[in-house]
């Protein structure tokens, strides 16, 4: 691995841990033990770093669907295994990161919003459709109008007026906005798959 990745890898890592007001230049070049002249080699300033961290930490998320994509057994497995991912990648993500996207960087907020939905409205649209040749997900429901209902909830979650983090666990309001989706489009059968499985998977 290069200085330059190890850049992004180490700042994005800081920045979702402390939100990017939270990181100056000298944090990231104390994590990594080198000097700002290295830094600024290969960057022009905080914001280009972060500009590099977010499309890294979507190109790796987006391998990561792929992967999953392939060894899901069916649609429904297919939205676990991805929530189960995305909570994990969550787990260190501070809500004041989200906050200083939209109110310091709203570029980046822009930037942020189309990769998101470039990576999940095609691929949950998709697996939507596939769930319906299965007989697991209702004829009825309108794959795109769902998939942004279901990226809105994911945000939504970070909202500090709706769920302040020191009163909520966000892992548990992502598991209750998860469950609340799933039981909204599934048919009988796949209610009872689903059950079984999201059962199994939360214990």
């Amino acid at each position: 691995m290069d200085v330059k990745d190890k850049i992004i890898i180490k700042s994005d890592s800081l920045f979702r841990k402390f939100g990017i007001r939270g990181v100056t230049i000298d944090d990231i070049c104390f994590e990594l033990g080198i000097s700002k002249k290295t830094i600024y080699t290969y960057f022009d300033d905080k914001h280009s770093i972060a500009l590099e961290s977010i499309k890294y930490y979507w190109s790796g998320l987006l391998n990561e669907i792929v992967k999953i994509k392939k060894t899901s057994n069916n649609s429904i497995h297919f939205f676990i295994e991805l929530s189960n991912f995305f909570r994990q990648t969550i787990t260190n993500i501070n809500p004041l990161f989200v906050h200083d996207l939209k109110k310091f960087h709203p570029d980046l907020f822009k930037i942020t919003h189309e990769l998101k939905k470039k990576v999940f409205i095609k691929t949950l649209s998709k697996n939507i459709k596939r769930g319906k040749k299965e007989g697991f997900i209702r004829k009825e429901i309108d794959e795109i109008i769902i998939t942004k209902l279901r990226l809105e909830e994911i945000e939504l979650a970070f909202d500090q007026n709706l769920f302040p983090y020191k009163k909520f666990n966000m892992i548990n309001v992502q598991l209750q906005f998860f469950d609340h989706f799933m039981r909204g489009i599934l048919t009988n059968e796949g209610l009872k798959i689903y059950e079984k499985s999201f059962l199994k998977y939360i214990k």
